[in-house]
């Protein structure tokens, strides 16, 4: 593929990805997922003390910075300024991925305009797939966290290979700031570091091994040292577990080197068999509750999620060719390994609620490595027909057609609401107008369910609980000011990291007539304040 169309390829993915994750201004003006409320306010009390302010976490400096610099230069208000800022960061991986896969297909005597389609697909799979977007949508540091494990996969495998001090700079810079962007993102490249750096000793000998440990030793002693001091959240759970975790280390390397070297046949055998225990256990979820205390797989879940086994399938082909020991195909196999690790790490720790939101988070990292090893199949699959035919061109064209398709089918998942997944992103006008009120008026003497006390905790710092809306939902009396919601009567009050839980219609008529109306909204889904006439007690 010629520069003019590599840059053609990566512009469309841009564009594409950017306007997917601006999607959600359509209906409402206020960022995707509550968590971006508290960078909001980071960045606003920020701007106001001219000081980073004392909320924020240790593990979590850089994006509040970014938003507050992103205010100061445009004059947009954090809150307003967050989702185009995340549009922008979420949009840059799957470019990068346009990027890999021409990186790892010019030796594979494919036609440019095979590989440019190959490529394209690749990163518009990964710009609108349901999963991948869902995470890279929401106003979260994490967006920035799988930005930097990119990034540092790439310079850190140009370090070793080339040890040029422009590399050096650049890894060194990302290895600094990762631990204060965003902590799971920070073992997520610690561990694909380790990947790399493996697979270079396994290749180069002695040669590597000094720089690739001057590279990985004191980034682990630095992310643990300084983990260890702050305590961010998720931290106590890795440590707890010293001895699975160095096990996990040591598959992460051997799989690694065994995929770079093993069959073609039993690479794809091997990684299909995680990738298809992933789809599994997602579906097992629905009928058993295999981890107590977080919500079970909706069925409109696994109807969203189901075109993607169309790339997983493709990944799995791609295995051999997509990774190897050398180059780029090494920076796919650290970035594919690391995941596989974080989330076996993860599954056999325990059934924790934390573990499970590793499983959750971390699976979202190998995202990347699945859209290259996607596009790398395809070029491959081309290439099966050396000569123009009807067959080679409903391949070249046909199959990355069917895999973009799949990833749009999956796309709603990524906006969807309580009726597919425990967490709504989507805060409405009313909710918010509604939240606010409720802040400012009652201070923390109030409840509501999970997302909209969040989102007043989030950006009003208020104390409001959702402990005593579990209560009355659960069959207890009503004894504190609570904002209720219509849609409570169908999909259900959320409730994360546990299943949403409805209110029965006639419950939700009788306290609205049995108790004080103090502020109502209209809209599709309207919001009721509530106030218990006989005083309260939160």
């Amino acid at each position: 593929m010629g520069s003019q169309r590599l840059w053609k390829a990566a512009v469309t993915v841009f564009a594409v990805a950017v306007t997917a994750r601006l999607l959600p201004l359509l209906w409402t003006p206020y960022p995707f997922n509550p968590d971006g409320f508290m960078f909001a306010a980071w960045a606003r009390d920020t701007i106001a003390a001219g000081a980073l302010a004392d909320s924020i976490g240790p593990h979590g400096y850089v994006f509040p910075t970014l938003l507050s610099v992103g205010t100061i230069i445009t004059g947009v208000a954090p809150l307003w300024l967050a989702q185009p800022v995340i549009a922008v960061i979420g949009a840059l991986p799957p470019v990068i991925a346009v990027v890999l896969v021409w990186r790892c297909t010019p030796m594979a005597g494919h036609t440019a305009a095979t590989g440019a389609i190959a490529a394209t697909a690749a990163g518009l799979t990964l710009a609108l797939e349901g999963v991948y977007l869902r995470r890279t949508v929401t106003v979260s540091y994490e967006v920035l966290g799988l930005l930097f494990v990119v990034a540092l996969a790439i310079a850190a495998q140009r370090v070793l290979q080339t040890r040029r001090p422009a590399w050096v700079l650049v890894t060194v810079l990302v290895l600094v700031v990762l631990p204060i962007t965003h902590h799971l993102s920070t073992f997520m490249a610690a561990l694909t570091l380790t990947g790399l750096v493996v697979l270079a000793v396994a290749r180069d000998g002695r040669a590597v091994l000094k720089p690739g440990l001057v590279l990985l030793g004191p980034f682990w002693g630095y992310l643990g040292g300084y983990y260890a001091l702050t305590r961010p959240p998720y931290t106590a759970e890795v440590a707890a577990k010293p001895g699975l975790f160095v096990a996990w280390l040591v598959v992460l390397g051997a799989g690694a080197l065994w995929l770079a070297r093993t069959s073609a046949r039993s690479a794809r055998l091997a990684i299909g068999t995680v990738i298809g225990s992933g789809f599994a256990i997602l579906g097992a979820n629905a009928y058993w509750d295999l981890f107590p205390v977080t919500a079970t797989t909706p069925a409109q879940l696994l109807i969203y999620v189901a075109p993607l086994l169309v790339l997983a399938g493709l990944a799995s082909w791609g295995v051999p060719v997509g990774t190897g020991r050398t180059g780029t195909r090494a920076i796919v196999l650290a970035l594919l390994m690391a995941p596989i690790a974080w989330v076996g790490f993860a599954l056999t720790a325990g059934v924790d609620p934390v573990y499970m939101d590793f499983v959750r988070r971390g699976q979202t990292f190998v995202h990347l490595a699945a859209a290259v090893c996607a596009g790398v199949a395809m070029v491959a699959l081309a290439r099966r027909w050396p000569a123009p035919s009807r067959a080679k061109s409903l391949v070249t064209v046909g199959v990355p057609l069917v895999l973009c398709l799949c990833a749009l089918v999956s796309l709603p998942v990524a906006f969807a609401g309580l009726e597919a997944l425990a967490y709504q992103g989507t805060t409405t006008t009313e909710e918010f107008e509604t939240a606010t009120f409720a802040a400012t008026t009652l201070d923390g003497e109030w409840t509501s369910d999970d997302h909209i006390s969040r989102v007043s905790g989030n950006y009003y710092q208020t104390a409001a609980s959702p402990q005593p809306t579990y209560s009355w939902l659960q069959g207890g009396a009503l004894r504190c000011p609570t904002i209720m919601q219509a849609s409570w009567q169908t999909v259900g009050a959320q409730r994360y990291p546990d299943s949403p839980r409805s209110l029965d219609p006639t419950v939700y008529a009788a306290t609205k007539a049995s108790n004080s109306v103090v502020y109502t909204t209209t809209g599709a889904d309207p919001l009721t304040l509530v106030v218990p006439p006989n005083g309260s007690t939160c």
